[in-house]
């Protein structure tokens, strides 16, 4: 579509004229528009490898958090690098399409902006919009648009079933690589062991029980050392597996293969009725790093509750904000730890009046730096809380 559209069709809003290098899409590239919930928004994903100076980021920052806030009332986390720009946000629907001619009148953006990955379920989730000038993942070193340019193939949801399908119809063997982190496919702690359980995932999946993305670089690496085996991956959004599979290509494997706008479009395909929900290979919820903690996929709760071990997918963030933990946590519990974690500590916080709190300020109780896994934390504050019931038994 960028080396195919017209400008003098639809010029833009100030009846811009482009180079014929630099073709826009035409406006009209991201429709349908889901329909919005009461609040007007709609929540998309979109990611773009793109050369741009690294002394124009600073500048590009600023312009673009002043327009897209002040403009669109756009609220998202955005971050731009100088192999180009990786966005999550929520943008009001009557907003969608001036917003796409913008990109589109942009000297950078311009035709090289895909079609926006629509989520399954909208509304506003984000406060704020935040744009940071940072690497588009934290692949650990730099990848040059050299490296990114040995692009893995991209299957679209139906493609993806039918291969991996007809794979396991011929018990041919399946290399299928999660390529998320354990928030997104799920811990669970209760009673006193730890151990995994899934919050949503492909059937079959390989999972890398790693923290970070460059960790699981390394894992696939040596995963894939057959370099023309055929490598499935798949994430969140698709751009880890873009970054993943081109870091595999270039170091010679042959066969590597993606899912295209990762687990959001498949499960837009699903939501849409492309794909049946009884037949559908994600099973469960796919989890979101904003306020809706995730998007049902398909009915299947696959995960916990942290603190009883029944049947619960649903993410929630102990009340105490000093604490903050993210943890899957069932009603019942909820409303028995007054929406905490259970630390005895977060119990007696939370019950203190408004005031005391807020003079209070005590410093975090957890170095999210040094990703704080919550079974972790559940064992700790899981013998606190039996310490405490043992005193007031006594």
């Amino acid at each position: 579509l960028a080396n195919t559209w017209n400008p003098a069709a639809t010029p833009g809003r100030a009846g811009a004229t482009f180079p014929i290098n630099y073709l826009p899409h035409p406006p009209e590239i991201d429709e349908p528009y889901p329909e919005a919930p009461s609040d007007g928004y709609l929540t998309a994903s979109f990611y773009s490898f793109i050369d741009i100076p690294k002394s124009e980021l600073p500048e590009m920052r600023t312009k673009l958090l002043k327009t897209w806030k002040e403009d669109f009332g756009i609220v998202g986390r955005i971050y731009i690098w100088h192999t180009g720009i990786n966005a999550q946000m929520s943008i009001p629907r009557d907003q969608v399409k001036d917003f796409r001619v913008s990109l589109e009148e942009h000297d950078v953006f311009r035709g090289k902006i895909p079609p926006f990955n629509w989520a399954v379920n909208h509304g506003r989730a984000f406060k704020s919009l935040h744009i940071r000038i940072r690497p588009l993942v934290a692949a650990g070193e730099e990848y040059d648009l050299e490296v990114i340019s040995h692009q893995p193939t991209y299957l679209t949801a139906q493609e993806w079933d039918r291969e991996l399908n007809e794979m396991r119809s011929k018990d041919k063997p399946v290399t299928l690589i999660d390529m998320r982190n354990f928030y997104e496919y799920g811990t669970n702690y209760a009673g006193d062991s730890a151990a995994t359980s899934d919050v949503g995932r492909f059937e079959g999946a390989m999972r890398l029980d790693v923290d970070t993305f460059r960790e699981q670089i390394k894992q696939v690496a040596d995963i894939c050392k057959d370099k023309d085996k055929p490598v499935y991956m798949y994430c969140t959004g698709g751009i880890r597996c873009s970054v993943a599979g081109a870091i595999l290509k270039s170091k010679g494997c042959t066969n590597v293969k993606t899912l295209k706008g990762g687990v959001i479009a498949y499960g837009r395909h699903v939501k849409d009725g492309i794909i049946e929900k009884s037949r559908s290979t994600y099973k469960g919820l796919n989890f979101t790093f904003d306020k809706r903690l995730g998007e049902r996929i398909t009915d299947d709760t696959l995960a916990k509750c942290f603190h009883c071990g029944g049947p619960c997918d649903i993410y929630t963030n102990c009340s105490n904000g000093s604490c903050n933990l993210l943890f899957i946590q069932c009603p019942s519990c909820a409303k028995k730890y007054q929406h905490t974690c259970g630390n005895p500590k977060c119990i007696e916080r939370v019950k203190a009046d408004p005031e005391t709190i807020q003079n209070l300020r005590e410093p975090p109780m957890w170095n999210y730096r040094q990703r704080v896994r919550p079974y972790e934390a559940f064992r700790a504050a899981g013998i606190a809380l039996k310490q405490q019931q043992q005193q007031q038994q006594r």
